[in-house]
């Protein structure tokens, strides 16, 4: 089973980096109540050390398994690995703690009978065997550890063997896209930026240009020609009339003065 779980792990991860994922971008992957897979593991590891625990170890890794799967129902692969573990716990349970093996199996797979027989986390299948189907019936004749699967051993690999492969590439899709969109908003940024340069340019431009035209008439305007002065009593517009009009004003008196 174990070097079973190797072998899938690493085909998947060869899987998802020719699929274009990292295994930088795998150690990013963010996994919710992330203690409950060590929780997992030590409630295993109790199970196949304490014989009187393994039926509660497996249970409880079960129960751990489905709160993991519950909290990241996104990530591949834990839902096989919870529903693996889940029928593992029922079967060792129903058999009082051991796992039942099936002695056609053991044939198939080349594995010895008096190993299985002997071994205090197996029992040979029998009669008397409740849950047998869910029991370690699958042959892997492998050639450098022969084992017999169960149908939770098989949804167990599955589930580590889509977790390396899919979530990689996922993990590196989505980090491409958030790189992407930081991009896309930089250059909005930039761009509304330098819009805004422009318009403050454009407008000190024009507030240039009209000071320009306020300033000029002073110098470009005719200077208005002096209007002579006037005697007291004479209406200003009066001035209208030019230097002729103060002529016939200076000589009104001489005229009243004549004979």
């Amino acid at each position: 089973m174990f070097v079973l779980l190797v072998l899938a792990l690493l085909i998947g991860l060869l899987v998802a980096r020719l699929r274009g994922g990292t295994l930088d971008a795998l150690g990013r992957i963010r996994v919710r109540l992330g203690w409950l897979a060590a929780g997992i593991v030590l409630a295993l590891v109790i199970a196949a050390l304490v014989d009187s625990a393994r039926t509660v170890g497996w249970i409880a890794a079960a129960a751990l398994a489905a709160a993991l799967t519950a909290a990241n129902r996104r990530v591949p692969g834990l839902f096989l690995l919870f529903f693996g573990l889940a029928l593992n716990a029922a079967v060792i349970g129903a058999n009082h703690g051991q796992m039942p093996v099936s002695t056609a199996a053991i044939s198939s797979a080349g594995v010895e009978r008096d190993d299985v027989a002997s071994s205090r986390y197996y029992t040979l299948a029998g009669d008397d065997t409740r849950l047998r189907v869910l029991g370690d019936v699958i042959p892997f004749p492998f050639w450098v550890a022969p084992s017999v699967l169960s149908a939770g051993d098989v949804l167990i690999v599955s589930g580590v063997a889509l977790f390396a492969g899919l979530a990689p590439v996922r993990a590196n899709r989505t980090l491409r896209a958030r790189g992407a969109e930081r991009a896309r908003r930089r250059r909005q940024r930039q761009r509304a930026t330098a819009t805004t340069d422009e318009d403050g340019s454009a407008d000190d431009a024009d507030a240039d240009t009209r000071g320009d035209r306020d300033g000029s008439p002073a110098a470009t305007r005719r200077p208005r020609r002096p209007t002579a002065a006037l005697p007291a009593g004479r209406p200003a517009d009066a001035s209208s009339s030019g230097t002729s009009t103060a002529t016939s004003v200076t000589k009104e008196p001489g005229r009243g003065t004549g004979p």
